[in-house]
């Protein structure tokens, strides 16, 4: 009976030995093929140093001429936005009379308001939501 039990451990321990060995094995390759894509990463990186960095406008470019059409507007309508709020930012602190901003942020409104209804038209036409 012992010599049985004693049979049956070392053939345990003989299947947990293979199953650790191909465990090493997969380990060893998955090792070698991270360090692999980390030096083709790290020469990525050092051939990117020596590149000039892309005009931001190069990287934003819609598919379509509409999408790029849209993008300007929502550029011009924020620029507006801001633009009508440092207005109000300047005759808070009375550096431009109130009739100048009233008539300043009266077109400046008028023209947002125009861009934002383009905007909400392209956005419908090329089905996106608000």
């Amino acid at each position: 009976a012992q010599r049985a039990a004693m049979n049956q451990a070392a053939n345990t321990l003989q299947a947990e030995y293979a199953q650790l060995s191909q465990l090493s094995a997969l380990l060893n390759s998955n090792t070698v093929i991270l360090q692999e894509s980390l030096r083709k990463a790290d020469a990525v990186i050092e051939n990117s140093k020596t590149l000039k960095e892309p005009d931001i406008d190069e990287l934003l470019v819609a598919p379509t001429v509409v999408g790029n059409q849209l993008y300007e507007l929502v550029a011009e309508e924020r620029a507006l936005a801001d633009a009508i709020f440092m207005l109000g930012r300047a005759v808070e602190r009375g550096r431009i009379a109130p009739g100048t901003h009233a008539k300043m942020v009266r077109g400046l409104a008028r023209e947002w308001y125009l861009k934002k209804a383009l905007v909400k038209k392209i956005g419908d036409g090329m089905g996106l939501s608000q």
